[in-house]
């Protein structure tokens, strides 16, 4: 067990204090139907490397994945289509439920966990409730804190059912950059709309399609904004939240409902605000003012939050039925994060039909934050309104030595990051307390991607699809549409191109979604 030996050394320096806040992943029966999934994306994604059109990435007409002999052969075809090379496999059909509740609950019944646990939670007194066991039931894990002398002998005694242990990680609340007087005045001439909401052809889509975030039945699209919270009572956004959860450290739910929505700081109302903010302002600042929103706290504005918070935040916006989860999110990383907790999380999201898109990070080129630089995560870049890519926004090829799940046959595995780009700079949206800022930062351009999924949602049958299929037809339509940006094909700066929902739509119809 190497790696599982080196997670746990990393650990035992890194983590601050005599106590360790982890979250333990288990083996499971699943474990092959991941690693069958990850070849699959592996070699759909080595299949891309030298193509130079992301039209190509579009998936094949609706009939190919009926499951006949005939529909096969069309999926064949689309060979750069991740959902067409997912349909061809059913090696994988057992992904969902990653792992029971009974393995967790063996695991903190035996005796030498339930020993550890007991003792920090009795040394630890006043912080005792913040040591409870927490089941992460989406990656197949738990959340514990335990001494650090006793997370050896954990380990050691339970190795044959332990996948990796990970630290419960401190995650800050994304810094909030307001646009310059000379960003400003690079927008094009204002028209009613934000220069986003044009760019994006947003506006465009809902004139040519109808929809603004209703379907075709009059349901609104439901997208999740993890996030510091929302303030439910702006006028842009006043009636488009439906539900509110906020998580504390461990993961647990402290308070829920509407009626308590807050935002611990601005900036998940700022993120709100471009996914379904009204024209409150004089202009539109939403791209699906019609969709609905629901908001997770997964991050105190002044604390910030941890790992176990935004996974439990995934989870509860999948039990939720969201479509399209939000992360406007994470921390700097020079590792990649293949098979990390936040893999699976957003694993079980697809597979369960939820998109998750996610922000590469601020910190310029050859730098990306997790978990926009995880493989299955749909990461966006920013930039600006003359389409120059924004000297803050990441983006780098990855470089993956050792893997849990993928045969190492496929290793090295190299990937880029982002996956595509939106706008990022000077975009204006909603503040707490009825105010509107302009603000820069991939957190504002990932907000765009989430909006333009719940259009392409909105104007097709895709809420109809498998839930399987669903999360991955969407994002090859919504890269398959892009207009490329940069160099040809994926670029670490602007990803396969810039976000275009009218082209993505309009190529879904096409193929009969």
């Amino acid at each position: 067990m190497p790696e599982l030996k080196k997670q746990l050394e990393k650990i035992m320096d890194e983590a601050e204090g005599a106590y360790a806040d982890v979250i333990v992943q288990f083996k499971s029966e699943k474990d092959k139907s991941l690693s069958r999934l990850l070849e699959v994306v592996v070699d759909t994604e080595r299949g891309r490397a030298m193509m130079v059109d992301p039209a190509k990435i579009l998936p094949p007409v609706a009939r190919a994945f009926d499951g006949s002999q005939r529909a096969r052969t069309l999926l064949r075809k689309s060979d750069a289509s991740l959902a067409a090379n997912i349909a061809l496999d059913a090696r994988f059909d057992a992904l969902r439920g990653v792992i029971s509740v009974d393995v967790a609950d063996n695991f903190l019944n035996s005796d030498i966990v339930s020993r550890a646990v007991h003792s920090a939670k009795s040394r630890l007194r006043g912080k005792a409730k913040a040591a409870e066991p927490m089941h992460l039931d989406n990656i197949g894990g738990v959340r514990m804190v335990v001494h650090k002398q006793d997370l050896p002998g954990i380990i050691d005694e339970k190795k044959e059912r332990v996948e990796g242990i990970y630290e419960n990680f401190h995650i800050k609340a994304p810094r909030l950059f307001e646009a310059s007087a000379a960003q400003l005045n690079q927008d094009e001439p204002y028209d009613g709309t934000t220069w986003g909401l044009r760019q994006t052809r947003a506006l465009a889509a809902w004139s040519t399609f109808g929809t603004r975030g209703l379907t075709k039945n009059g349901t609104p699209v439901r997208v999740a904004v993890l996030d510091t919270g929302v303030d439910p009572d702006h006028p842009d956004i006043k009636g488009r939240l439906v539900d509110f959860a906020e998580f504390n450290g461990s993961g647990t739910i402290v308070n829920s409902g509407v009626a308590n929505a807050f935002d611990s700081d601005q900036h998940g109302t700022h993120v709100a605000g471009t996914i379904v903010g009204g024209n409150a302002s004089g202009g539109w600042i939403g791209m699906a003012p019609d969709a609905e929103l629901i908001s997770g706290l997964v991050l105190d504005g002044k604390k910030g939050g941890t790992l176990a918070q935004v996974i439990k935040g995934i989870e509860w916006a999948v039990q939720k039925n969201a479509h399209v989860i939000n992360l406007s999110l994470g921390g700097l990383s020079f590792e990649s994060t293949v098979g990390t907790p936040y893999q699976r999380a957003i694993v079980d999201a697809l597979v369960r039909g939820t998109l998750v898109v996610a922000a590469i990070g601020n910190d310029g080129h050859q730098t990306t934050g997790a978990p926009g630089n995880d493989y299955f995560s749909l990461a966006v870049g920013a930039h600006d309104s003359r389409q120059r890519c924004a000297g803050f926004s990441g983006g780098r090829t990855l470089v993956l030595d050792q893997s849990s799940f993928i045969d190492s046959k496929h290793l090295p595995l190299v990937y880029t990051k982002p996956d595509l780009s939106a706008p990022g700079v000077a975009v204006k949206s909603s503040m707490p307390k009825g105010k509107w800022a302009s603000l820069n930062g991939t957190s504002m351009a990932t907000p765009h991607v989430s909006g333009a999924a719940a259009l392409l949602f909105a104007a097709t049958d895709l809420t109809n699809s498998p839930a399987d299929q669903r999360a991955f037809l969407v994002k090859d339509l919504l890269l398959g549409g892009v207009t490329d940006l940069g160099e040809a094909g994926q670029d670490q700066r602007f990803g396969y191109g810039t976000i275009n929902v009218l082209r993505s739509i309009d190529e879904a119809l096409k193929r009969g979604f």
